[in-house]
């Protein structure tokens, strides 16, 4: 192959040529930016900064400007090079595959993916629920009311089993159902204690969430349910109807022992089998139903006590009016030959004429279901608990328009028959609490105070209590004239309502003495007698 040259040559005379040109041309070119500067600092006064000002002018037309020189003569940073027709941008950190569409990108897309969707909707759902039920207001009222030992060891906000309960509670609204069999896994104590928190913290509990966290084979003897009966699907008919299943499935077994004909012996094998086991839910003795919804019903309690007769401590806080018929309230029959006749077994007057006949009723068939009870929480049912007034006498309760307070020595049993529901049904009966659930201000409480006031001994001692109770904290305020009338009607009310509920504590006391029984512990919320 023939072999190549290159001629540098013309190159090199080229690059030459130009040095040279540069080197002739030094005299003819204009002054660096280093010799203005020096030039600069020779000159004094009006000169210099005329001179610095045809600099900065000069350099600002110029692309670009050191930073240094930027700083001296105060001009302001040049915009960045923009970018070439047709170059691609690149970013530092992509994700790999291809981009995502404009719609995902859109601030007013109609798509919203299905976990938001279930976020909003529960959202909803809580302020709702929030909102609409009522909760009790201190975390396990039921258990730290009837005196349970593991309400004290856990009484601390820094365990960590309060704290992991009390995260769970408040995020049960995120569990599915699928996530419901694992439960089984949790202790049975602290499922039923969890029970508790959900109603404290967290939504009402549908039936599905109840039945998985009351699942297993170890009997239950405690349940507390404040603030959940009623709310949501978790009603008193499916309460029932889980109590009453094993029963149920207790009864098929049995009858599939049926013998072929209907007079046949029966063998010793057959006389000596062994009676059913008991139910999960035979051996029940603490339930807690306050603060139920609106719409709860006393037939569907008088169901569920049926499938529990080993209770002992019973919660019907904030309960309603007892009654068969409460859609009746305000029903009446009429006919042409007679005046109009309640509909229902109470009618709409029946709380201001304190007739008491239909609470006492349904008292009497509570108790009959009820044999073991020797504790009983009413707690803000000051409407209709002096029911228990009728109990304290033989037979059954008798209506009457208008009720009167005797003295211990001059009531008198109305009927002979019966005996009474405190000395045969509920004899074992030993604490009934009466509480209002609120305590009246101490403003208000001053303010009726005086040698004519009415309730003078009542006033005396809630006033040394609430002084009790509010220590060294308490200051006198200045109120305004109407501030102090609402405080005083509020006072006024309350004690109205608790003279009633001292008179009826009184009574059925001086009714267990006198039938040769053991007086109950009466507890006020504020005191107990």
């Amino acid at each position: 192959m023939p072999k190549r040259t290159f001629n540098f040559k013309p190159l090199q005379g080229a690059s030459s040529s130009k040095q040279n040109t540069n080197k002739d041309g030094d005299d003819n070119s204009s002054p660096s930016v280093n010799e203005r500067l020096s030039e600069l600092r020779k000159i004094e006064g009006k000169d210099a900064a005329a001179r610095k000002r045809q600099l900065a002018e000069s350099l600002s037309n110029s692309r670009s400007v050191p930073p240094e020189v930027r700083g001296i003569l105060g001009l302001s940073e040049s915009a960045p090079p923009r970018p070439k027709i047709g170059a691609r941008a690149r970013e530092r950190i992509r994700t790999p595959g291809p981009a995502p569409p404009k719609s995902w990108l859109s601030s007013g897309s109609s798509w919203t993916p299905t976990l938001a969707l279930r976020g909003a909707r529960r959202g909803l759902r809580r302020n709702a629920d929030v909102n609409d039920r009522s909760r009790p207001k201190q975390l396990m009222r039921f258990a730290r009311l009837a005196g349970l030992s593991h309400v004290q060891e856990d009484g601390k906000p820094s365990r960590l089993a309060h704290l992991a309960l009390k995260t769970l509670a408040q995020s049960w609204g995120l569990l599915e159902e699928e996530d419901y069999p694992a439960l089984v896994d949790i202790p049975l104590r602290l499922r039923l204690r969890l029970i508790s928190y959900i109603s404290f913290y967290g939504l009402p509990l549908d039936y599905r969430g109840h039945q998985a966290l009351l699942q297993g084979s170890d009997a239950v003897r405690y349940l507390d349910l404040a603030g959940l009966v009623g709310h949501g699907n978790l009603t008193m008919k499916k309460l029932v109807k889980l109590l009453g299943n094993e029963r149920e499935s207790r009864g098929s077994n049995a009858e599939a022992g049926v013998v072929e004909a209907w007079d046949a012996d029966e063998t010793l094998e057959g006389a000596l089998k062994p009676s059913p086991s008991p139910t999960r839910f035979s051996n029940l003795t603490h339930l807690c139903l306050s603060h139920p919804a609106s719409n709860i019903y006393w037939r569907d309690l008088l169901a569920l006590v049926k499938h529990t007769p080993q209770i002992t401590h019973l919660s019907l806080a904030y309960w309603p009016r007892p009654t068969l018929t409460p859609n009746l309230a305000t029903a009446t029959v009429i006919s042409q030959n007679s005046p109009g006749i309640a509909a229902g077994g109470s009618h709409y007057y029946s709380a201001l004429d304190r007739d008491m006949s239909e609470p006492a009723s349904l008292l009497r068939q509570l108790s009959s279901h009820l044999l073991c009870l020797h504790w009983l929480d009413l707690e803000g049912c000051q409407e209709w608990s002096p029911a228990l007034k009728e109990l304290t006498k033989s037979g059954p309760a008798t209506s009457s328009a208008t009720e009167t307070f005797p003295d211990s020595d001059a009531w008198e049993a109305s009927i002979s028959g019966a005996q009474p529901v405190v000395s045969s049904n509920w004899k074992n009966l030993l604490y009934i609490r009466l509480a209002q659930g609120w305590l009246p201000s101490l403003i208000g409480i001053k303010a009726l105070q005086g040698p004519q006031a009415s309730y003078s001994g009542l006033v005396t001692d809630i006033a040394k209590h609430l002084l009790e109770s509010a220590g060294s904290t308490f200051q006198v305020i200045q109120t305004s004239q109407d501030v102090l009338d609402v405080e005083k009607k509020k006072a006024r009310i309350w004690l109205e309502h608790e003279d009633r509920l001292s008179r009826v504590g009184f009574r059925t006391k001086s009714a267990r003495r006198m039938l040769g029984c053991k007086p109950p512990t009466v507890d006020y919320g504020w005191t107990q007698g």
